[in-house]
């Protein structure tokens, strides 16, 4: 039995009008006419106000706002603005200094945007800047930063070939710099690095985002994600109009350094106590992605590449190390 203070329930105690994340409930009404003013004026209203309307308000006017999108679909002629109106609307969320709203911003672009040509509407008014700023913030903001990685992908699904340089850079830039700054989003935006690879390739390549692949390659002891990691880079390799986006000379030879350079380090700042368990660390990764290259046709042929200064009796004897 419930302890009850004045004949009232202990659990009624709390504010009313707020949820448990200090949300503020904001009423909506799904059931109004064609007539009546339409439900998106006071939340993209509530939204853009710089002054007089609350971040957690805000938020509930957000979460609404997807409500919304649900309930109607994705028709300019319901909503009664246009989608440049209510991106513009929706952008001010991302700069605002709640991560809250910052999130909640995120997740509204992430179902506004149906087709390419949201996409591009979206591209054309520049927030993909602003997805990029949030990603690369770190500051006990993972919620956030979930919430943009969430939208990077649900862009790639929708059209890869759009997909901006700015984002790519902030991803390959957390593949590269995360493990040294134990960002625990490093894995998330390796996965989508890869994804965009195999549907873009290009201006991964560009970036420079292959290197990075090949460089966590080394980094990751665990067979499974290792072999992941390898095999987009041999998908690439197995079709003629992506090989030629993978510089062997360059950056395959990686995943070979461990076991055939006999002074390797990976990382310079890494203490002279622990060199030899970092070496024995990474030669256990690169021999995982020789054999998994092994296993595929087009991995059989990188020893043989003329590009690659390799000594294929190594290569193909990954399992002990040379003498």
């Amino acid at each position: 039995m419930a302890v009850s203070i004045r004949g009232r329930p202990i659990r009624s105690i709390r504010m009313r009008g707020r949820n448990d994340s200090g949300e503020e409930n904001v009423p909506l009404d799904l059931t109004r006419g064609k007539s009546d003013e339409p439900s998106e004026l006071p939340i993209l209203q509530n939204v853009a106000k710089q002054q007089g309307v609350s971040n957690m308000r805000k938020l509930g006017h957000l979460n609404n706002f997807i409500k919304l999108l649900c309930n109607v679909g994705h028709s300019e002629e319901k909503f009664g603005f246009t989608y440049e109106e209510i991106i513009i609307c929706l952008r001010l969320a991302l700069l605002n200094e709640a991560k809250e709203v910052r999130a909640a911003g995120l997740r509204a672009l992430r179902y506004l945007i149906r087709d390419s040509n949201i996409l591009q509407k979206v591209l054309r008014l520049q927030v993909d800047y602003l997805i990029a700023r949030c990603i690369d913030i770190q500051q006990s903001n993972e919620v956030e930063r979930t919430q943009a990685l969430r939208l990077v992908r649900k862009m790639i699904t929708v059209n890869a070939l759009l997909f901006p340089s700015s984002i790519t850079n902030s991803l390959i830039a957390v593949g590269n710099d995360g493990p040294q700054e134990r960002d625990r989003m490093v894995r998330a935006c390796i996965a989508i690095i890869c994804e965009l690879a195999l549907e873009n390739p290009e201006i991964v390549a560009k970036r420079g985002g292959l290197s990075t692949i090949l460089k966590n390659v080394i980094d990751c002891q665990l067979s499974r994600i290792n072999e992941a990691l390898m095999t987009t880079i041999l998908h690439l390799l197995n079709h003629p109009h992506t090989r030629k986006y993978v510089r062997s000379d360059v950056e395959l030879e990686q995943i070979l350094a461990p076991y055939t350079d006999f002074h390797y380090r990976h990382n310079p700042d890494t203490a002279e106590g622990q060199l030899k368990e970092d070496r024995e660390a990474r030669f256990l990764a690169s021999k995982m992605s020789i054999v998994a290259s092994l296993r595929s046709w087009s991995g059989k042929h990188l020893p043989h590449q003329k590009s690659t200064h390799i000594d294929r009796n190594n290569v193909l004897c990954p399992f002990s190390r040379p003498q």
